[in-house]
């Protein structure tokens, strides 16, 4: 009977992997088009450009940038851990493909996600967890968290998901009295997620030091704590050592540019509490959920109080970081997806939960049925993306100095080329960007050619006089016009001066070598 039943949990694991691999790779023809691979943002060319240069490096930190924001480059906040997991799968995949680098960043995010599937399996069998299986089914499926573990996009989020999985469930175990080998994971999980990013382990870090103590009072000072905390400081403190502080203040011309610059970025967008993207993202769960622990909570004591108080101030907090920032909504999956299993014990019997599971996914499903195949506007431009893709890289080989380009456009440009570029797409290039801003806006062209001296560039990449000029105005102001240097390189290039020549053309791009 054992080996039956341990068929079965084999048979439940590998159908849930399958699930996740379909999921995050069900857009593989964005990535894979022509024989060449492409990544799904703008931040995956230059984490690859990162990547290209530790692998010709290794060993080597990357502290400055000189891809980006041409000739001062910027002082990177980015880290090593993920650029060392990529630079690691290229080179066990270098036998097999000519293609081992993209390989390795098309398929890191997915593999990650794979990596926290299979974690979280194991921890919630181990501690016999109630209603793991819909907790790893919406793993599987949310969208928000599918897009962090998608095929085509080598982000440092991927890594983050799995350390906080990890790290969660290896604070609720010592919440519950684990021992020794619990709190060096725990220690390696939340020093390496610190070393990875200053932002979403820290905020969460914070967040769980004060919940800790007041639910565990002397509880959280025993020596097993004490083991935790010396096993994230050391894995932290090693990170600090080899790759530095990366905090700062940003330079006044950042400040200055960034309200507006971050009102482009889609995942700094909010969101009111009552948006569709919830119940898209999490079906009816992100409400049953937090329901169901306050009613665990208050109903009756239970020496489960405190792991239940805590999962639910987790869910709450990251709700409210995700109405403030978009970019918080994989964490509140995360969240509310391990909180599951502590919420279903509220619930009688098989039957009720079971209903409940099919009805709270309900709306991901939705979701799911526009996300496959979006229609109208969407799937226009989905197929304008990949047209214009293969006509980037074209652009890209003639390339052969410092260029300036749309700041969208950029990383992919610097990749390709292996030449730097004006602009980036992080918000450290903003000076960079806003001078690329302000080239394309001029209607001056002694203006224009002074600029492009000022900063040693011998290529202009012109695009859609629609999209660079309007994001250009958003950013520094004024009003878009025809007689404006974007607009006439796109659409009037024999009106271009004779300091501009043409290098190659596409349909969709135009490039210009400056002639000293």
């Amino acid at each position: 009977m054992s080996g039956l039943r341990t068929l079965v949990r084999g048979a439940a694991l590998l159908g849930l992997l399958g699930l996740m691999l379909l999921t995050t790779t069900a857009r593989h023809d964005d990535v894979f088009l022509d024989g060449r691979i492409y990544f799904v943002d703008a931040d995956c060319y230059s984490r690859m450009t990162r990547v290209a240069h530790l692998l010709a490096a290794p060993w080597q930190s990357i502290r400055h940038h000189d891809f980006e924001n041409f000739p001062a480059g910027v002082a990177t906040h980015t880290t090593i851990p993920m650029d060392a997991a990529i630079a690691l799968l290229a080179t066990v995949l270098r036998p097999f493909s000519p293609q081992s680098l993209d390989l390795a960043g098309a398929w890191i995010s997915p593999l990650l996600g794979l990596a926290t599937l299979l974690a979280l399996w194991l921890w919630s069998t181990r501690e016999r967890l109630r209603g793991r299986h819909a907790m790893l089914f919406l793993l599987a499926v949310s969208p928000i968290l599918v897009q962090a573990f998608r095929l085509g996009r080598p982000d440092h989020q991927s890594l983050l998901l799995l350390l906080l999985a990890v790290g969660l469930a290896a604070e609720w175990n010592l919440w519950r009295g684990a021992g020794r080998r619990t709190a060096l994971v725990w220690g390696a999980a939340w020093g390496l997620a610190l070393w990875t990013s200053l932002y979403e382990p820290l905020v969460l870090f914070a967040l769980l030091l004060p919940l800790r103590f007041a639910a565990l009072r002397r509880a959280a000072a025993t020596k097993t704590w004490g083991l935790a905390w010396v096993a994230a400081l050391v894995v932290f403190g090693a990170g600090v050592a080899f790759d530095g502080w990366r905090v700062s203040a940003p330079a006044p011309e950042v400040a200055a540019f960034f309200p507006a610059w971050s009102r482009q970025i889609g995942e700094l967008a909010s969101l009111p509490p009552w948006s569709a993207q919830f119940p898209a993202w999490l079906g009816w769960f992100g409400v049953l959920t937090p329901a169901l622990l306050a009613f665990a909570l208050f109903r009756r004591a239970t020496p489960q109080r405190p792991l239940i108080l805590g999962t639910l101030v987790l869910v709450l907090a990251t709700f409210a970081l995700t109405c403030w920032q978009i970019r918080w909504g994989c964490y509140l999956a995360l969240a509310v997806a391990m909180a599951v299993p502590f919420a279903w014990n509220v619930l009688p019997g098989r039957l009720l939960p079971a209903g409940l599971f099919v009805v709270g996914l309900w709306p991901v499903a939705a979701a799911w049925d526009t996300l496959l195949d979006p229609g109208g506007e969407a799937q226009q431009l989905r197929l304008e993306r990949r047209a214009e893709l293969p006509q980037l890289r074209a652009i890209a080989a003639e390339v052969r100095g410092p260029f300036l380009a749309p700041w969208w456009l950029s990383p992919p440009v610097a990749y390709w080329s292996g030449q730097p570029g004006v602009t980036g797409s992080s918000h450290e290039s903003l000076p960079g960007i806003v001078d690329a801003a302000r080239f394309y806006l001029a209607t001056d062209w002694a203006d224009a050619q002074s600029l492009l001296t000022r900063r040693g560039v011998r290529f202009v990449l012109a695009d859609d006089p629609g999209r660079v000029l309007g994001t250009a105005a958003q950013l520094v102001g004024g009003q878009p016009s025809p007689q404006m240097v974007g607009a006439v390189l796109s659409a009037t290039p024999a009106s271009v001066p004779p300091w501009l020549r043409p290098a190659a053309g596409t349909p969709f791009f135009r490039l210009y070598e400056v002639i000293p």
